[in-house]
């Protein structure tokens, strides 16, 4: 319609009949720059002018265009872009909800001023350093978006006019291109030189920004995905031009801004710069974002660039973004957890004091054997004789090897009150791992039953072994042990090496007495009365088992494990509270419930599924649900977080008194709100460190710049993220976070969705690479039944995650296998059956009439000889504007209505052909063409628009 006839009556019929003009561009058809192009025309219509003629039409533009860009032009400007942006990863801001398999483009908008000040100031940076403003803004939106993310390399899109020639500037068409403005940071390099480099890279895409960038992207091939755009996840966008508007004679025209609802990308900044000042305004995907996040990251930005233009030799790592409020909520506010702490120093003198008060009161049970708390210390006391008549005392490392008994708790109580601190040594360890823990602890005395002493021979290693039996003789009361402080060795537990060796964590009395007065203050004595002991003693989980309960007054039902069903019903003494690691307790939930009395169950040592604690609450709505969050090294449990089904998942919740949690980034500063990173633990918890390993552990516990003075904090390699009320989530092991074609993958993620499925009892979701080159996410499953269908669970994978964090194959096990530890054995985990054959061994013929229709469509649009049904569309080639041309075959060859969004999620021919079979019929495209030609119709009756003559 460009000067036409039409086009000059509708804009002056528009302009007089109506009360309200709304002029709408859409996208498909025209830019930014075409809309002061319209304006500008509809000004001059309006004051009676005649335009000039066009010298070209946009259609002579784009024969230009495609003719320019060919042979050699080409190949350089592919070039330059296949150096720029090879291999770049897709920027993954932390959302606040997890991203849909499909955008729905749902969007909002927060608005930023930069005041005149800070202008003025950038623009001064700007000339010390021969950059534009934009290249200043491009630079501090880099170092936000990197803080943010925690990624050093990404690309950052922004829209060029790209009308070089004068004859186009009159022109109402789609001129603008995108660039993708690739950013490296490391953190070492000062503000200026970001800016040095920003400008360099701008530049080079300023000389190269005539490829287009859909044929980028085909020529590129990133992986395709419907979550999220390609390249560029991000935008930045600068006006620098006046807003247009019509001028209309005595009429007021007025330009506002609508927010539209809707957004392209994950987040866009478009700035504008009006009298001094730049507006900006953030667009944000409403699928992902909360508002209450984007207004920090506005505020964060405003602050980097304050920071950058008051010292632009400052590393880009130290510009600060948090202000005084943030760090004070972050460090101190949800850190203030000071409670007062028991007089008593030590674990067993807080037994002592509960047995001195309730002698006669029951503190264990175990069958038909039951002890109370008089015979219970006395037992301990006349072991602790014994003990100390061998040589120990404080700081001496005794053994303990015993199944579970009444003995293994007098055992436990025994070495502590002869000043001696207990290594747990369970039986069924393998005789290598025992020999080894032995000598690494330096034990030369084991505690054990004459049952074990006659199963394990361990003497071979040594040591000596001292017997405990149920018909010991208790002996008058004497003192045993000088007393000790709290700074003495309580317990050295060892837990898996990452280089494969245990390592003992070294825990204190003050640590343990710490942890015990918070049980103490946070949970009644009533919920103790009857606490199911069925942790390993080689788990730190058995400290609140055990010492927890006999600290209140409780009573501990000793089972062998969470399955023993007649420790769940002892008698006379119902279980009141249970803790469980989650996986254990889905295996007793998968075949019987709870017993009503139980009144807690504490879930820890691994990351709680929701599907548990919603079958939890639908079973037992009356039964509190906690998640106990805490590395050995921070002594058992350091955050506690109620678990409600409807919570954002999975949290960890709040430190307990005493705790400190601080979430910090690589350069050991806190991060903001939303944005995940490393979390480090202080407060009374933090263990003395490793057993014999001083350079592990002054790499692990590290001083606490924000603690007492000589403080520490453990570095505990599980990356987190805080929600905006001072809860803690918790995103999986940092050692554990993969990278595959581009993305960063948690497999935590998937393995959640996974859980999800009532089928499965137990999932493991890992990268392999069984071929050089072919790496691949592989999902390792435990069914609950035979009948479960792994394709069941890659439709559910479909339906959650985006493309690229579906597993490519899913491997069946009857279990997973296992260390000595309990923990998974990775290293074990087979391969699926076969490696990925090439193109060639796979190809798979079409087989029914659909399958064959697909594939031809895809033949023709591809111009390929034949196409499998298990090739995937985008692997051959295709591309976003091809993708186009199929939708429309397929909409005529199978009479139906398609949409592209299905394609791009069923990428291969089985996929898409399955998914047509099981889908609704849609309106067939001849009813939706006759409906189109009758709107049409309607169209040209209407009355046309005439021009008045004068006004």
């Amino acid at each position: 319609l460009q000067r036409g006839p039409l086009y000059r009556a509708r804009l002056l019929a528009l302009a007089e009949d109506e009360h309200l003009l709304l002029l709408t561009l859409h996208h498909i058809v025209s830019d930014g720059w075409s809309f002061g192009v319209l304006v500008g025309e509809l000004s001059a219509l309006y004051a009676g002018e005649t335009l000039p003629p066009l010298p070209v039409q946009y259609a002579d533009y784009a024969v230009w265009q495609r003719e320019w860009l060919a042979g050699e032009r080409l190949e350089r400007q592919m070039a330059f872009w296949r150096g720029q942006l090879a291999e770049v990863p897709a920027l993954q801001l932390p959302a606040d909800r997890p991203r849909p398999a499909v955008q729905s483009h749902r969007g909002g908008e927060v608005w930023l001023e930069l005041p005149g000040e800070l202008v003025l100031a950038l623009k001064d940076l700007c000339r010390s350093h021969g950059v534009t403003l934009f290249m200043a803004l491009l630079a501090g939106f880099d170092v936000l978006l990197s803080r943010a993310s925690g990624q050093q390399d990404f690309a950052v899109g922004t829209a060029v006019a790209n009308r070089g020639r004068r004859e186009l500037e009159g022109l109402i068409g789609f001129f603008v291109n995108t660039l993708a403005l690739r950013a490296r940071l490391d953190g070492t390099s000062s503000g200026g030189d970001l800016l040095d480099q920003v400008r360099e890279t701008t530049l080079g895409a300023y000389a190269h920004q005539d490829l287009p960038f859909g044929k980028l992207v085909e020529e590129l091939r990133p992986v395709r995905d419907t979550s999220q755009s390609p390249l560029v996840q991000v935008m930045l966008v600068l006006q620098n031009t006046p807003l247009p508007v019509p001028r209309l004679g005595d009429l007021v025209a007025v330009p506002l801004a609508a927010d539209a609802g809707s957004a392209i990308f994950d987040l866009t900044l478009a700035t504008r710069e009006v009298d001094g000042r730049v507006a900006c305004r953030f667009e944000y995907a409403a699928d992902l974002f909360e508002r209450t996040t984007i207004l920090r990251f506005a505020g964060h930005f405003r602050r980097l660039l304050g920071a950058m233009t008051a010292d632009s030799g400052m590393r880009t790592a130290d510009l600060p973004m948090l202000d005084d409020g943030e760090r004070q909520q972050l460090l101190a506010e949800w850190n203030a957890t000071a409670a007062p702490r028991k007089p008593i120093e030590t674990v067993h003198a807080l037994f002592e004091a509960q047995a001195a008060r309730t002698p006669g009161a029951l503190a264990l049970l175990h069958g038909e054997r039951r002890l109370t708390y008089g015979d219970l210390d006395a037992r301990a006391d006349a072991l602790a004789r014994r003990l100390r008549a061998r040589g120990v005392g404080p700081e001496t490392r005794v053994g303990l090897c015993c199944d579970r008994s009444v003995e293994m708790v007098i055992a436990l109580l025994g070495i502590l009150k002869s000043g001696g601190a207990y290594v747990p040594l369970d039986p069924e360890y393998p005789a290598e791992r025992l020999s080894f823990l032995l000598a690494d602890a330096a034990i030369s005395l084991v505690v054990t039953t004459d049952r074990m002493a006659a199963r394990l021979d361990l003497t071979r290693d040594g040591v000596n072994v001292l017997t405990v039996g149920a018909d010991d003789p208790t002996g008058p009361a004497a003192p045993i042990a000088p007393r000790l402080g709290g700074e003495a060795l309580a317990y050295v537990i060892y837990t898996s090496g990452s280089t494969g060796a245990p390592k003992g964590v070294a825990v204190r009395h003050a640590n343990s007495v710490a942890f015990l007065s918070w049980c103490l203050r946070t949970f009644p004595p009533a919920l103790f009365a009857g606490t199911l002991a069925s942790t390993s003693v080689t788990f730190d989980v058995s400290v609140f088992e055990i010492f927890g309960t006999l600290a209140q007054g409780g009573t501990i039902v000793l089972a062998e494990n969470l399955l023993d069903e007649a420790a769940l019903t002892a008698g006379d003494r119902p279980v009141t509270l249970v803790a469980a690691v989650p996986s254990v307790l889905e295996k007793l939930l998968g075949s019987r419930r709870l017993p009503d009395t139980v009144e807690m169950v504490a879930l820890a040592g691994e990351a709680v599924p929701r599907i548990l604690v919603t079958a939890l609450h639908e079973r037992h709505p009356a039964t509190a649900v906690l998640n106990l969050y805490g590395p050995t090294e921070a002594t058992t449990y350091t955050t506690l977080a109620a678990l409600e089904p409807s919570a954002v998942w999975p949290p960890i919740g709040r430190p307990i008194a005493n705790a400190a949690t601080y979430v910090l980034d690589g350069e050991m500063k806190p991060t903001a709100v939303g944005v995940p990173s490393e979390l480090y633990i202080g407060g009374a918890g933090v263990a003395r460190g490793y057993l014999g390993r001083p350079a592990l552990t002054a790499e692990r516990f590290l001083p606490d710049p924000w603690g007492s003075p000589g403080s520490r904090m453990y570095r505990s390699g599980d990356r987190v993220r805080w929600l905006s009320d001072g809860e803690l989530l918790y995103l999986g092991r940092l050692d554990q976070q993969v990278k595959l074609r581009g993305f960063r993958i948690e497999p935590g993620e998937v393995e959640a969705v996974l859980k999800e499925s009532p089928e499965v009892r137990e999932a493991v979701v890992l990268v392999r690479e069984d071929a050089p080159g072919d790496r691949r996410l592989v999902a390792y499953l435990v069914f609950a039944s035979s009948e479960a269908d792994v394709s069941d669970l890659r439709r559910r994978c479909r339906e959650r995650l985006p493309a690229y964090m579906v597993p490519s194959a899913f491997v069946v096990l009857p279990r997973l296998p296992l260390l000595a530890s309990g923990k998974l054995d990775r290293a074990a985990l087979p391969a699926p059956e076969a490696a990925r054959p090439d193109l060639a061994e796979r190809f798979v013929a079409p087989e029914n009439e659909l399958e064959q229709t697909v594939a031809a469509a895809w033949q023709e649009v591809l111009g390929v000889e034949r196409v499998g049904i298990r090739d995937n569309f985008f692997d051959l080639g295709g591309h976003s504007l091809l993708l186009v041309s199929l939708h429309e075959k397929l909409e005529a060859r199978l009479s139906r209505k398609l949409s592209i969004v299905d394609l791009f999620q069923h990428p291969t021919v089985e996929s898409f052909a399955l998914f047509l079979a099981a889908g609704a019929k849609a309106p067939p495209v001849a009813a939706l063409a006759e409906r189109a030609a009758q709107r049409d119709e309607a169209l040209r009756a209407r009355k046309p628009f005439r021009p008045r003559s004068t006004r």
